[in-house]
């Protein structure tokens, strides 16, 4: 029987135009996240295709993540795990992270997956999910607070 992998999706409005809401995520620096202590560009520029990022959390976790894919027409940024320390309890994952614009009313809706080889388990998507809950209310925090 094929193994398959597990997926996890969190989204939310936040109440800016689309320009300040890329701003915020097309370097994939993560500075509107609490939970991240620095971010570090390692090699080629910011937003390249195959640029890699070092981020520390305040937890100490390091890990070291690189642009597969970025779009500024479409605003979406994919990127993958390729490092961490300490390690994760998944051998692959691959995140993207889609900002739409709301033409009602000059909103901005960011979607941010995550996709996990098969033996990402229950603890490893519910973590994700959380952690990136956490993460959008501080970036729509940070940007609405500008």
């Amino acid at each position: 029987m094929a193994s398959s992998s597990s997926k996890v999706t969190v989204s939310r409005v936040v109440k800016a135009p689309i320009d300040k809401v890329w701003d915020a995520i097309a370097e994939l620096d993560f500075t509107f996240w609490s939970l991240v202590e620095r971010s570090d560009l390692v090699g080629r520029s910011p937003g390249e295709i195959g640029s890699i990022r070092k981020v520390t959390f305040k937890d100490k976790t390091v890990q070291k993540y690189k642009v597969l894919e970025i779009s500024e027409l479409d605003h979406f940024i994919t990127y993958e795990l390729i490092e961490s320390d300490p390690p994760v309890p998944v051998m692959s994952a691959i995140y993207t992270i889609h900002a739409q614009r709301v033409t009602s009313d000059n909103t901005t809706f960011v979607k941010w997956s995550s996709e996990f080889s098969s033996d990402g388990g229950l603890e490893a998507t519910q973590d994700s999910k959380y952690k990136k809950q956490e993460a959008l209310a501080d970036l729509s925090n940070l940007i609405e607070s500008i």
